[in-house]
């Protein structure tokens, strides 16, 4: 397994809204073998209140975490999770008025031996890139995509629409949340992408296919920011790139923890020019 990950505020904001969480299989002892939590949080909201909303979901997705026990992957999993960070993320806006209204997207996987469960709220994405097939795994909860979806609006006008950033749904905008969840069976050579619209809105589903299949995996991360701060950075991006160079074959009881480190490299950055 290899990871690459970078975030940046952008080259028109001050403040990096967005929120991210990378935890490998090795770094939690308490959790069952061969477990791994990945998640992108894009917030919104006025006076920081979409730093902090990010920031909640994102924290509370990784408490959630410490009590999951190994349970076979199902949408119900995320389900419960998701609502405790929406639960949080509403709550607080209802103590802090001068927040109300923030809230923010959540896009996660977790991943136990060679399958990946992925959650999604909002329009951060989830991409999976097998063998040179690139595809879109998560739906954008905007209004606008809804519109393409029923057939109201073609995609092309979509991409220039100027509501397409306005979501239909959101964490912490209400109380109780309704996600989508997808289970995948992981193939030798996948690569999961997780992403920011800051990402998306800057950087074609094509670009973002030739660089996740660029030799150097590691340095993914800094060149698909680095290209969406070139073509604007008009917004926070987040990216979050992870490539299952080998499948671990899990055994009842038994899974070879040194030998997935050796797969994992982590390549990072503060920031992307």
């Amino acid at each position: 397994m290899e990871l690459s990950i970078c975030t940046d505020v952008g080259r028109v904001r001050t403040l990096n809204e967005d929120s991210y969480l990378a935890i490998p299989p090795w770094c939690e002892p308490a959790l069952s073998a061969g477990v791994a939590l990945f998640a992108v949080a894009d917030g919104m909201g006025g006076h920081a209140g979409g730093e902090i909303a990010s920031a909640l979901a994102i924290n509370t997705l990784k408490r959630w975490l410490g009590n999951y026990r190994g349970e076979p992957l199902a949408g119900e999993l995320f389900e419960a999770a998701f609502g405790e960070a929406s639960v949080a993320v509403f709550a607080y806006a209802k103590a802090h008025p001068e927040l109300s209204g923030m809230g923010t997207t959540l896009t996660a996987m977790l991943v136990k031996g060679a399958q990946a469960l992925i959650g999604h709220v909002g329009d951060s994405r989830a991409y999976l890139l097998r063998r040179g097939v690139f595809t879109q795994v998560t739906h954008d909860h905007t209004l606008v995509a809804e519109q393409v979806r029923a057939g109201r609006l073609k995609p092309e006008e979509a991409h220039t629409h100027p509501a397409r950033h306005i979501l239909s749904r959101a964490m912490g905008v209400r109380e109780f949340i309704t996600i989508d969840t997808h289970l995948l069976d992981l193939q030798q050579g996948d690569v999961i992408l997780l992403c920011t619209d800051g990402v998306t809105g800057m950087v074609s589903d094509q670009r973002l296919a030739e660089a996740l299949a660029q030799p150097a995996f590691r340095k993914v991360g800094r060149a698909i920011v680095g290209e969406a701060n070139q073509a604007g950075g008009t917004d926070n991006s987040t990216v979050i790139a992870v490539l299952f160079d080998e499948i671990p074959v899990t055994v009842p009881g038994r899974f070879s923890f040194q030998r997935l480190k050796q797969w994992f490299t982590y390549w990072g950055c503060a920031g992307a020019s």
